[in-house]
C-alpha cells in the first residue's frame, strides 16, 4: 500500500494549476530571447577577454596571493549569507505556505527540506555561472587549457553558493541570534583579511578560492573547501525545521513585494524593502553630532550630513566592502582583465545609491519637495555634494583595496583623476535612477513598438555612466611614453565629465511629480 504524501500532492497540483494557465508559446519566446541573448553576451565578453598570458613573474605571485585575495571577496558572499539566515533565510515561502502548511499537523522538517533544497540548488546553478565566467576571463591571463579554468571556477562558484546558503539554512535552523550570525561572518571575513596580510590559508574564502585557482597551483586546502560544502548544506537540512515562524512569514510577505518592484523596475522600492528585508534601522544617535545654528548656510549640505551620519554600521561596512571590491577589480582591469571594469563599476554603483539616501528621501515627498523655496531640479543638484563626498571616500577605500592587490606609485597618480570623476558620476548616476520616471512615462514619450529596448536602456545607462566614468584606467593601460598614464586618463576624463555634467543637468531640470 503506497503511503500518502499529501504535501508532495499539494505542490504537484500547484504545479499542474501553474502549468495549466502557462502560454506555452510564450514561455518558448522567452527561453528563445533568453537564449540569443547569452549567446550574444557571451560573445561580446569573449571578444574583450584578453589574449595574451602574464608573465612568470605574475604567475608566481597569482599562485601565492591569488587564493587569499580572491578569498575575500567569496568570504564576503558567505558572511551575507550568515547574516541573511539570522534574520530567518534563505527560503522564501509563500504566505499561504506558511499559514496552511507550516501550521498544519504535520513534520515541519519535512515541509521545509523541498523548498531548502530548491533554494540550494537554484543558488548552486547561479555560483556555477559566475564561476565558469570568472574561469573563462582568468584562462586568457593565464597558463593552462580553458577547461580546466572554467571546471575549476565552476566547482568553486558551486561550492561557494552551497556553504553560503548552507550557513544561512544552519543559522535560520537554529534560530541563532543576529549578533551569533554577525560574530560568524564577521569571523569568517576576518580569517580572509588574516590570510592576506600574513599571507597564510586559514578562511573558508581562501579554501574556495584556492580551488578556483587549481589549475595554476594545487593547494591542498581547496579539498578542505569541498568538504565543506557537503558538510554545511547538510547540517543546514538536519535542522531546518527549526526555522522561525514569524520569520518565514516577514520574509514572505517582504519578498513577494520585492520580486513585484523588480518586475516594474522601481529601483527606489527595490533598495526600501531590501532594508527592511535586512532588517536595518537608522543609529538613534549619529556617529558625528553636528551642531545646529540659527541661519547656517549650505542648508540642504548640513541637513544631507545629518541624515548620513545616521547611517546603520551595517550600510558603513557593505559601502566600504563595495568600496574595496572596486578596488581590487580595477587592479584586475589595470593588470589586463579588462570586463572587470563592470564589475567596478557595479559595485560603486550600488553604493552610491546608499549615499544618495538623502536625495531619494526628498523625492519619496514630492508634496514637500516641490512646496520648498527652491526650484526642484535645482533642489536636487543640492543634494548630490554631500553623497559626492561620501563616494570620495569609498573611492579611498577602493583606492586602498588596489594597493593592497598591487602597490604601486601609478595607482596614486590615477587615483587622482579616476575617484573624483568616479564619485561624482556615481552619485548623478544613482540619483537619476532614483528619480527617473516610472516605466508607463517611456511608454508616453516613445513608439509602443520600442518598449522593450526602452526599458533595457533605462536599467542598464545609469551604471553605464558610472563605468565611462572608470574608462580612464584603461586609457592609462594603454598609454605610451613619453605620456605618462595619469596623463592619458586626464585626457579622457575631461570629455567625461562633460557627460555627467549633461546628466547633472538634465537632474536639474526635473520637476516634483503632482500627486
Amino acid at each position: 500500500m503506497a503511503v500518502a504524501d499529501p504535501l508532495g500532492e499539494l505542490a504537484a497540483a500547484r504545479r499542474r494549476r501553474r502549468l495549466g494557465e502557462l502560454d506555452w508559446f510564450e514561455a518558448f519566446y522567452n527561453a528563445y530571447l533568453a537564449g540569443i541573448g547569452v549567446v550574444v553576451a557571451t560573445a561580446v565578453v569573449s571578444s574583450f577577454l584578453p589574449e595574451g598570458e602574464v608573465t612568470a613573474s605574475t604567475v608566481d605571485r597569482v599562485a601565492a596571493d591569488g587564493p587569499a585575495l580572491a578569498g575575500l571577496v567569496l568570504a564576503l558572499v558567505i558572511a551575507v549569507g550568515l547574516r541573511s539566515g539570522g534574520r530567518g533565510g534563505p527560503v522564501a515561502l509563500e504566505p499561504a505556505v506558511v499559514h496552511h502548511v507550516l501550521l498544519a499537523p504535520v513534520d515541519r522538517s519535512t515541509a521545509l527540506r523541498g523548498p531548502a533544497i530548491r533554494t540550494l540548488r537554484f543558488s548552486a546553478f547561479v555560483g556555477a555561472g559566475v564561476g565558469a565566467a570568472a574561469g573563462l576571463s582568468a584562462a586568457g591571463r593565464l597558463p593552462g587549457s580553458v577547461a580546466a579554468f572554467v571546471a575549476a571556477g565552476l566547482a568553486a562558484g558551486i561550492c561557494t553558493a552551497l556553504v553560503a546558503v548552507g550557513g544561512a539554512l544552519v543559522v535560520s535552523g537554529r534560530r541563532w541570534p543576529m549578533w551569533v550570525a554577525d560574530l560568524l561572518a564577521m569571523a569568517v571575513v576576518g580569517l580572509s583579511v588574516v590570510d592576506v596580510v600574513e599571507g597564510t590559508k586559514a578562511g573558508p574564502g581562501t579554501w574556495l578560492a584556492a580551488l578556483a585557482l587549481s589549475p595554476v597551483e594545487v593547494h591542498p586546502v581547496a579539498a578542505a573547501g569541498v568538504a565543506l560544502a557537503v558538510v554545511v548544506p547538510l547540517v543546514g537540512l538536519a535542522g531546518v525545521g527549526g526555522t522561525s515562524l514569524e520569520a518565514a512569514l516577514r520574509r514572505a510577505g517582504l519578498v513577494g513585494q520585492l520580486r513585484f518592484a523588480v518586475t516594474m523596475q522601481d529601483l527606489r522600492t527595490v533598495v526600501l524593502l531590501r532594508r527592511q528585508l535586512a532588517q536595518e534601522r537608522l543609529r538613534s544617535r549619529p556617529w558625528v553630532r553636528l551642531r545646529v545654528r540659527e541661519g547656517a548656510r549650505l542648508p540642504v549640505f548640513r541637513r544631507d550630513w545629518h541624515g548620513l551620519l545616521r547611517f546603520p554600521t551595517v550600510r558603513v561596512v557593505r559601502m566600504a566592502a563595495l568600496g574595496a571590491v572596486a578596488g581590487l577589480a580595477l587592479h584586475g582591469a589595470w593588470s589586463g582583465t579588462t570586463p572587470l571594469l563592470v564589475v567596478a563599476a557595479l559595485a560603486l554603483f550600488v553604493a552610491a545609491l546608499d549615499a544618495v539616501e538623502p536625495l531619494s528621501q526628498e523625492a519619496d515627498r514630492p508634496g514637500a519637495w516641490a512646496a520648498l523655496p527652491v526650484p526642484d531640479g535645482r533642489l536636487l543638484v543640492r543634494h548630490l555634494t554631500a553623497p559626492a563626498v561620501v563616494m570620495v571616500l569609498v573611492g579611498l577605500v577602493a583606492l586602498g583595496g588596489a594597493e593592497v592587490a598591487g602597490p604601486s606609485l601609478v595607482a596614486l597618480q590615477l587615483a587622482a583623476v579616476v575617484v573624483p570623476v568616479g564619485a561624482v558620476a556615481a552619485v548623478v548616476a544613482a540619483a537619476a535612477s532614483v528619480v527617473m520616471g516610472p516605466p508607463d512615462t517611456l511608454l508616453r514619450v516613445s513608439f509602443p513598438e520600442a518598449a522593450a529596448s526602452s526599458m533595457v536602456f533605462r536599467a542598464v545607462w545609469p551604471p553605464g555612466l558610472v563605468a565611462l566614468a572608470l574608462a580612464p584606467v584603461l586609457a592609462a593601460r594603454a598609454a605610451e611614453a613619453p605620456i605618462p598614464p595619469w596623463a592619458a586618463a586626464a585626457n579622457v576624463a575631461l570629455p567625461i565629465l562633460f557627460v555627467v555634467a549633461g546628466v547633472t543637468a538634465w537632474l536639474g531640470s526635473r520637476k516634483a511629480p503632482i500627486l
